[in-house]
């Protein structure tokens, strides 16, 4: 139902006046004539055959039409829509003129609104002499779908006979029209009867994927491209669509394996890249991410939003310098951003100088002067930088706001204890507790401020349960290690050997992230190096 290239209809007029016959077998002659020369791709030589039928039968629709169909082949849109217009004015008719100016607007119709209405209009006044015509039907039920009018396009198929919607176009638009409608049973039936047509390609599938995602369906998106990929290679596109659907079902490995071919077939594409990076951070590898996004990063090298995502992985895995340097490009990139601004001040307050985080988070707050989270990392900044009386003025501001009290609390107990204020940090610290329960960092802290205390059974069981809530965490493990020492605990030289091989976990995973950072400017699109 849907033509690849635009058609022709033969459309013979009668010429009024004496000599009818003779005129009409002209008539009829030229056109035979001129459609022979557009059969046989003789576009010029049809061109000069309307130029003279024009003035033996002017005001023609039958020769404007022809007229109408060279323009389009020759790469005229625009004189191919006012031929065929002209067509309709002088045969109102002459159903062949209306069907091939709606074509032209189908070109643009899915993204044009003033184009479909233009095409349903011409595909409406069709069905108004014609009411069964297929393509018109067709065509109609197409844009009703596009523009979301499901219950519309639906009835515009129901014209259709039974075999032409059991043809893989109008089962397509079945399926989209019942998933849009919400018929959840009548859209798994249609989209099986759709998988089961020997006739499904990617464009069908593409059709209806718009509606399917809109409705939540991925695991019937899935189900179709699959169907497809079975009998015929997907596109990079089509391959993306089907790793997006399985990462939507949550079956990472599968949409990563997908992903990966997406770009493999198209390794000019950095979507694939930024796909593969989320995909592999829901999966908790941060390793596997950052290679996705150096990829990334090496096709477009411009991309902020890229640097970013870079240092923000580097951070979670602790790679303080490179987060420093993915996040300082970002913000030269854009400088004006609030988002890359308090990124790169954060990562800088946790630099040898934590101060040279000050002038990105103060633009941060100068542009976002009531945002909480900005207000407490200027606190923790300055905490960093042993500026406590500084750090305490916007802690104080942070407690106020639900969203960063808690926080602010746990710093300001830490330099309660720093001041020997121990008193006032066993208050802050409950505080934040009470706020946040069951926070490592908090019962850690509290742990270490019962040692100074010498109240050595309560910081043991605030060690115990950061310990227990957190196995590894570094500051409830030192902690524990200073409790035991100052105790003179058996457990010392079990807790000593403990704490190291957490101090070598994380080098390790330091170790394992540079090396991804170092090979991946070595390695091309679909290329692994040698080492690995």
């Amino acid at each position: 139902m849907r033509s690849v290239s635009l058609l022709f209809f033969a459309f013979a007029i009668f010429v009024p006046g004496g000599g009818a016959q003779n005129a009409a077998d002209s008539y009829r002659q030229t056109v035979l004539t001129i459609q022979q020369c557009i059969q046989n791709d003789d576009l010029t030589g049809a061109r000069a055959l309307l130029a003279k039928a024009v003035k033996l039968f002017p005001a023609n629709g039958g020769i404007e039409n022809l007229l109408g169909i060279v323009e389009i082949q020759q790469g005229h849109p625009e004189g191919a829509k006012q031929a065929f217009s002209l067509a309709i004015q002088h045969s109102p008719g002459f159903t062949g003129a209306y069907l091939n100016l709606a074509r032209i607007y189908m070109q643009t119709a899915a993204s044009n609104p003033e184009e479909r209405a233009k095409a349903l209009r011409l595909y409406e006044r069709v069905l108004k002499t014609e009411p069964a015509n297929a393509e018109a039907n067709y065509e109609a039920a197409t844009l009703a779908m596009w523009s979301q009018n499901y219950q519309r396009s639906f009835e515009y198929l129901e014209k259709l006979t039974s075999e032409a919607r059991r043809q893989v176009g109008a089962e397509s638009l079945i399926c989209a029209d019942e998933a849009g409608l919400g018929h959840k049973e009548a859209v798994n039936r249609a989209a099986a009867s759709l998988i089961a047509n020997p006739d499904l390609a990617e464009q069908d599938a593409m059709t209806v994927l718009p509606v399917l995602r809109s409705s939540g369906r991925a695991d019937l998106v899935e189900s179709i491209f699959a169907t497809v990929a079975e009998r015929h290679p997907l596109s990079p596109a089509g391959l993306r669509v089907m790793g997006l659907a399985q990462e939507a079902e949550g079956k990472l490995e599968q949409a990563r394996a997908t992903m990966e071919r997406a770009f493999i077939a198209d390794s000019t594409d950095v979507g694939p890249l930024i796909d593969l990076t989320r995909i592999a951070e829901a999966a908790n590898d941060h390793v596997g991410a950052l290679g996705y996004l150096a990829h990334a990063r090496d096709l477009q090298p411009k991309d902020a939003s890229l640097a970013y995502e870079f240092g923000a992985i580097c951070l979670k895995l602790g790679l303080l310098e490179e987060a420093r340097r993915a996040m300082g490009e970002a913000v030269k990139l854009a400088p004006d951003n609030p988002e890359y601004n308090f990124g790169m001040g954060i990562v800088s307050s946790f630099a040898q100088d934590p101060t040279e985080a000050l002038p990105y988070l103060e633009k941060y707050h100068a542009l976002r002067q009531d945002d909480a989270p900005g207000i407490l990392a200027l606190g923790t900044t300055y905490f960093r930088a042993k500026d406590f009386g500084t750090a305490s003025k916007w802690l104080k501001q942070a407690v106020n706001n639900t969203n960063t009290a808690a926080d602010a609390h746990y710093y300001l107990g830490r330099i309660a204890r720093q001041e020997g204020q121990l008193d006032e940090a066993i208050a802050q610290l409950r505080e934040s507790a009470t706020l946040k329960p069951d926070q490592p960092a908090v019962l850690a802290e509290l742990g270490l401020v019962y040692t100074q205390m010498k109240k050595y059974g309560d910081a043991e069981k605030q060690l115990d349960r950061a310990i227990a809530l957190e196995a590894n965490n570094y500051a409830a493990n030192f902690g524990l290690l200073q409790l035991y020492a100052r105790t003179g605990d058996s457990r010392r030289e079990e807790q000593s050997k403990r704490f190291d091989a957490i101090k070598q976990e994380n080098e390790e995973q330091l170790r394992d992230a540079l090396r991804v950072i170092e090979v991946h400017s070595q390695a091309e699109a679909g290329r692994t190096p040698q080492n690995e």
